[in-house]
């Protein structure tokens, strides 16, 4: 093979030219994420370099739903960023970067992928340092996933303990989005406000104020105090007269949906007041005692004027990440 020949055909191999799926993400993302590593602190290297941290490495990662990602490819990008930043908040701790995986058959929903993602990046003020992009996929697919450091204590769901109580810190300032089960305090928030939002689980572990929390996820309120219980070994009551909700929004509703921010928290009698003083001047948010953590057989009960019915029975398991 001559040498013209040889270069034609290694100009034209698919792997090479599957690289240009990568464009869209270089004209979305800040090149420079983080001025002060210089050159090889730019993106498109093998990997991201990162600056050093002095505290514990916490790492999540989420895969959007596929029927978001086909029905609003923006909202599916902003999520992926969202899920992952509460996840680290969740532990304690500070996201200092996200990555992601994105699968399309063209370039539009790639596009608005990109666009969604990039705008919590830029809201948030947590940088996308990397990631895969795939424009020649049958399906459509997004995962992201996100690194972050605890400088003081670990908000880890199994340290709650028989006694403590579980409060319940929500913003109130939102919407359903769409049809969907999802409370929506972010999309038109400003960035101060979701900053600072963002860093209120660091400093009430750092004050000593909660030792234990969960980030309310897909499975709502109720699902989410099953997974606190199976984290720590511990029942736990809710008492649904307690959960305090906006006006004009359904019960239910409430207990099923996916807040933007929203936590479980376990905090010890002791250590009550504290946190109502700490959070009592922002008018966005509800923080109330709904429950409390018990001795004995892991399970989740539903209290209403002194009845009581069992949602969940430990025995049963959920994640298969219970407490040993």
């Amino acid at each position: 093979m001559s040498l013209l020949s040889l270069a034609e055909e290694l100009r034209c191999q698919s792997g090479l030219l599957a690289k240009r799926d990568i464009r869209p993400a270089a004209s979305v993302f800040n090149h420079v994420p983080f001025p002060h590593l210089g050159k090889p602190g730019r993106l498109g290297d093998d990997a991201a370099l990162l600056p050093a941290q002095s505290g514990q490495l916490l790492m999540a990662c989420e895969g959007m739903h596929p029927a978001l990602v086909v029905e609003d490819p923006w909202f599916a990008g902003w999520s992926g960023v969202l899920v992952n930043l509460s996840d680290i908040a969740a532990m304690g701790g500070r996201p200092l970067a996200v990555v992601n995986s994105v699968w399309t058959a063209g370039p539009d929903s790639l596009q608005r992928l990109l666009e969604g993602m990039s705008s919590a990046c830029d809201r948030f003020a947590v940088p996308m340092v990397g990631g895969h992009s795939n424009q020649q996929s049958p399906y459509e697919a997004l995962s992201v996933a996100v690194l972050g450091v605890a400088e003081g204590p670990v908000l880890s769901a199994r340290s709650a303990s028989p006694g403590d109580e579980l409060w319940l810190l929500v913003n109130r300032s939102g919407r359903f989005y769409r049809h969907y089960p999802f409370w929506d305090a972010a999309t038109a928030a400003s960035p101060g406000l979701l900053r600072s939002h963002l860093s209120l689980l660091p400093a009430l572990a750092a004050d000593g104020i909660v030792h234990a929390a969960k980030d309310i996820s897909m499975g709502g309120l109720c699902g989410t105090a099953v997974m606190f219980a199976e984290s720590c070994g511990s029942p736990i009551t809710l008492e649904l007269d307690a959960i305090e909700r906006p006006d004009q929004v359904d019960e239910q509703a409430w207990l099923r949906c996916f807040p933007s921010f929203g936590y479980l928290l376990a905090v010890r009698p002791s250590m009550t007041g504290r946190l109502q003083r700490m959070l009592q001047g922002d008018p966005h948010l509800i923080c109330c005692r709904i429950g409390s953590f018990g001795s004995g057989p892991c399970r989740v009960a539903l209290q209403r004027e002194g009845d009581q019915e069992l949602l969940w029975d430990g025995s049963e398991g959920l994640t298969g990440f219970g407490c040993d």
